[in-house]
Formats: structure tokens, C-alpha cells, sequence
């Protein structure tokens, strides 16, 4: 086809060229219409001939590389014809070298102060971001929400309380019925072991149960579910339960151990020194009192005994999370003594 277009092209383009040669001047302008006519026709057909013989690449977009030849031809009769040929010959004989890496454009990265899910789960940090940011779809904050219910409280408890003043109220009615939950979980079961406790007087068995209540309580402070007021008062049901069962049954280290934790974090250091030395007397590992040693000395304001707390307990990350603070203890005498604001600083 693109030779017989070719040849058909030529034949029409002597025609013309003939007919403009031969003409005479009493019919100059009629003479010129139809050289004209012939000349389009076979520039067209030109046009044909070199998009068939192109290179399959070159072909795109087919209407206007047919409209360019055309012009072109139409324009410069010949001439046009010559460089095309030349052009295709120059592309057939020495192509364009392909990159080797090829790039495409996609969409710039859109920042967000959570991270997107990632396989299944929920992992602590994400979560805390996505309940926090409110510019967080609503449906993801609550599944980011049901999933932490059945955490501990003493690790979700400040994310939870945070949503109490949430502008979304499925999300504040939500984080305020897990929080009210779990404490009327554990206040249900104080009761009830209080109503028993009026109803038993066998001494052993008392002592358990003001065990159980006093542990209780130790649940409510330590899981972050009561505060201000309910805070002071669950302390004090703590500590009169645990002296209650202490009274009964002696032989109790672990039960020490809770007033020791209780008066330390209530700052009472003369009661916590009672506890931990009862500890220690019935039979509680030292070594896990080291660190409780230590933070009584810093309420003490005993700071080389701290020191020498620190050296003796070797770190060790199942018990301990911070070991700067062991770095800054163990590290001589001279570190806290270069500190004149180390009495206001945070207990060990």
C-alpha cells in the first residue's frame, strides 16, 4: 500500500508540475486551481506512504503525524518529501538510545501525625496518635478506642481520661464507660468481700479476707482508676486492711511489700522504712528491695547511700527501665554533688 500510495503520489505530482509548466496566460488562474488540487492530492498520498513506512513507534498519534506530512509536502513540494526520507533514514539507521531507568509521577506524600495500619493489631504508640489526633477519621479513633478497653488501665488510663473531654461524644461516652467499668469491677468485688468479711469470725480466714481487700484497693491506686479524694481514701482502706491482716497473720512479706510500694509513693518515709525492714525480716528477696532501699535513702535525702544502693544492684531491664538512672548514680560521688537541685528532682 505504501508504494502504490507512493507511486500514485509521483504520478499526480508530474501532473501538476506539468500542467503548471504548459499552461498559457489567458487561463492563468484556473491553471493554478488545479495544480493546486493536484499537488494536495498528492501530498496526501505522500503523507500515507511515509506514515506506512515509519517506525511503529512514530506512528502515534496517527491523525496528526498524517496532518503534519501533509502540510509539510503541501508546503514544500518536494523538498518536504526529501526530508522526511532523509529523517526516517537518519532514525532507522541510528535510534535514540533507551534509558535504562524509567520514572513515573505519583501523588507527593501526605503527612499525618499517626501511622497507617500495618498487618493486624494495635500497637501502643499508633494508638495513643490516632485516639489524640483529631483530625483522625472517627470510625478509626474508635477501634483504636475498642481496642485498648482491655488493656491495662495504668498504661491507657491518661489516654482514656484525655478523651473525657473529647469534642466527639461517641468517643468521650465511650473512653468514660471502659474507665467506669473497670472501676465498678473492682469496687463490686471490694464490697463484696467487705459484706463478707462482717460475716466470718474464723481469724485465718479473715486475715485472707482482708488480704484480698486490701489488694483490691492496691488494684484501684496502681491501675490508675481513682484520684484526688477516692485516691486518699483508697490508700488509707489499703493500709488499715493490710495492718488488719498483718495483725491476724504475721507471716506476710508480700504484704509488707505493698505498704512498702504504698508509703513510698505517699512519701512517708518512716512508715515505708517499718514496712521494708518487716519485709526483709519475714523472708523478701533483698534484691528486690534494692531499688525501694534506694528510693527511701532519697526521700531520706541520704544520697551516698543511694549511690552505694545503685552499685550494689546490677541493672537489669526486666526490673528496670531507666538506665540513665543508674548511669547517673553509679557514676561517683562528684555527679550529684555538682547538682545543687538534686533534693528537688523526682524520687529514684
Amino acid at each position: 500500500m505504501a508504494v502504490f500510495a507512493a507511486l500514485a503520489g509521483c504520478g499526480l505530482e508530474a501532473a501538476s508540475l506539468a500542467l503548471l509548466l504548459r499552461g498559457g496566460s489567458t487561463a492563468a488562474a484556473a491553471t493554478v486551481g488545479l495544480y493546486l488540487l493536484l499537488h494536495l492530492a498528492s501530498s496526501a498520498l505522500f503523507a500515507l506512504a511515509l506514515a506506512a513506512a515509519m517506525p511503529q513507534h512514530y506512528r502515534r498519534p496517527r491523525k496528526w503525524v498524517l496532518a503534519y506530512l501533509l502540510v509539510l509536502n503541501f508546503f514544500m513540494p518536494l523538498a518536504g518529501l526529501l526530508c522526511t526520507m532523509v529523517a526516517l533514514a537518519v532514525a532507522v539507521l541510528w535510534p535514540r538510545d533507551q534509558a535504562a531507568d524509567r520514572f513515573d509521577t505519583t501523588d507527593s506524600p501526605e503527612f499525618v501525625t499517626m501511622r497507617r495500619r500495618e498487618g493486624s493489631g494495635f500497637r501502643g504508640n499508633r494508638v495513643r496518635a490516632q485516639l489524640s489526633n483529631l483530625s483522625t477519621p472517627l470510625d478509626e479513633r474508635l477501634n483504636a478506642l475498642v481496642a485498648i478497653q482491655n488493656t491495662p488501665t495504668r498504661s491507657s488510663g491518661d489516654s482514656l481520661r484525655n478523651l473525657l473531654a473529647d469534642p466527639a461524644d461517641d468517643m468521650r461516652l465511650l473512653a468514660y464507660g471502659i474507665l467506669d467499668a473497670k472501676e465498678k469491677r473492682i469496687t463490686q468485688r471490694i464490697v463484696d468481700m467487705r459484706t463478707h468479711l462482717h460475716s466470718v469470725s474464723d481469724p485465718e480466714t479473715r486475715a485472707l479476707l482482708h488480704q484480698q481487700v486490701a489488694e483490691l484497693y492496691q488494684e484501684l491506686i496502681y491501675q490508675n482508676l481513682v484520684q484526688g479524694d477516692l485516691l486518699t481514701y483508697s490508700c488509707d482502706q489499703m493500709r488499715e486492711h493490710a495492718r488488719a491482716s498483718l495483725a491476724i497473720s504475721g507471716d506476710q512479706p508480700g504484704l509488707e511489700f505493698m505498704l512498702v510500694r504504698l508509703e513510698l509513693m505517699s512519701g512517708n518515709a518512716e512508715a515505708a522504712a517499718a514496712a521494708l525492714q518487716n519485709a526483709y525480716e519475714h523472708g523478701f528477696s533483698r534484691t528486690r528491695l534494692l531499688p525501694y532501699l534506694a528510693e527511701l535513702s532519697y526521700l531520706e535525702r541520704d544520697f551516698e547511700q543511694v549511690r552505694r544502693l545503685f552499685i550494689e544492684m546490677a541493672f537489669d531491664p526486666s526490673v528496670s527501665s531507666t538506665p540513665q538512672l543508674h548511669r547517673f548514680w553509679r557514676h561517683g560521688r562528684r555527679t550529684y554533688a555538682n547538682h545543687p537541685d538534686i533534693a528537688r528532682r523526682g524520687p529514684a
